[in-house]
This record gives C-alpha cells, structure tokens and sequence, in this order.
C-alpha cells in the first residue's frame, strides 16, 4: 500500500515539475525539477508546504458585534439596563432569594415551602428591574445566546427602581431582554 502511494506521489510531482529528493523534502519544501541539487540556503524557488496549503484569501476583519437593547440602543459596559415586560426567572440565587415580587408594594415575597417544585423554585424577574452591564461578549466570536452579564445589587446600594432583592446576583441576558435606562 505504502509503495502505491509513494509511486502515485512520484507521478503527480513528475506532472507538476517539481522532483522530491527525500520524504521530508516533501513534507518541508518542493524543488523544481531545474534545480537538481538540495541547498542549505532558502532558495527563491522553493515552496514551502504551509504557503502551499495556507488559505488563499486573507482572514475577513469583522467588527465586533454590537448589542443592541429592546429599542434599539447601545449596550456598553457599565450601563443601567431594567428588565423589559418579560418572564424571566433566575434558577441560580439562593434558596433564600426563590421567589417573586409583589407588582403594587415592589416587595419581595418568598416561596411558598408547601407547593414547592423544580417550576417554582427560582426568582422570577419583574419588570423594571434595574441592573448594571458587566460584560458584553462579541457574538462574532462566540456563539452566545445571552451576551450580556448584568449585575443586580441588593438592598444595600442604591436602588432607583424600588425593589428591595433578597441578594446580589448576576445574569446573562439576551439583548432583547433589556433596555438601558438613561
């Protein structure tokens, strides 16, 4: 089998014009067949097998992705983003923090122990709760489906929206999740 290989390569590079001179010749350079004597030097002529097989065109130059709110704005690090009338829940707070939000009081309510279920066991996210952007990742260069990491304090800081969170956690979000507030 070897040898039918080795006879098949003989005959393309004979085809080609070029002469191998030594299994790794072929794997390091090619000689044209004019030049029959191997040098140390590089030698104008010889072709290199990374220039042989490199792509042709070069790489395209993308700009990062740029992530755009629920209207259409910006979003960069550092912003205030609220959430936008949507159900999102947090599967990954503390058990603490499983729960809801009262929609007239902004207070958070607790989980109820008794109907507790893997559906419920989470903190549900009400609307207008405002977070501040840690992290935009380029969609060009991963593939993410939330991009956006947002950071939502607890009480203790200085909260606009009037929800008081039971604790601090982040979140990946989609784009289309938030809106940043100004």
């Amino acid at each position: 089998m070897f040898q039918q290989q080795r006879a098949l390569c003989c005959l393309l590079c004979a085809l080609m014009g070029i002469t191998i001179h030594s299994t790794f010749a072929f794997t390091s350079s090619f000689e044209p067949r004019n030049n029959m004597h191997i040098t140390k030097s590089n030698h104008p002529t010889k072709l290199y097998m990374s220039s042989f097989f490199a792509d042709a065109t070069p790489p395209k130059e993308t700009a990062a992705a740029v992530q755009r709110d629920a209207n259409g704005n910006a979003i960069t690090v550092g912003q205030k983003v609220a959430i936008v009338p949507n159900t999102i829940k947090a599967y990954h707070v503390t058990k603490s923090s499983y729960g809801s939000f009262d929609s007239t009081t902004k207070q958070f309510v607790p989980q109820d122990e008794a109907n507790k279920t893997r559906k419920t066991s989470c903190l549900l996210l009400p609307e207008g709760l405002r977070g501040e952007v840690i992290t935009v990742h380029d969609t060009n260069a991963a593939d993410r489906p939330q991009p956006v990491l947002v950071k939502f304090g607890a009480d203790d800081e200085e909260r606009s929206d009037g929800y008081s969170l039971p604790s601090a956690f982040s979140m990946h979000l989609s784009a289309s999740e938030i809106v940043v507030v100004v």
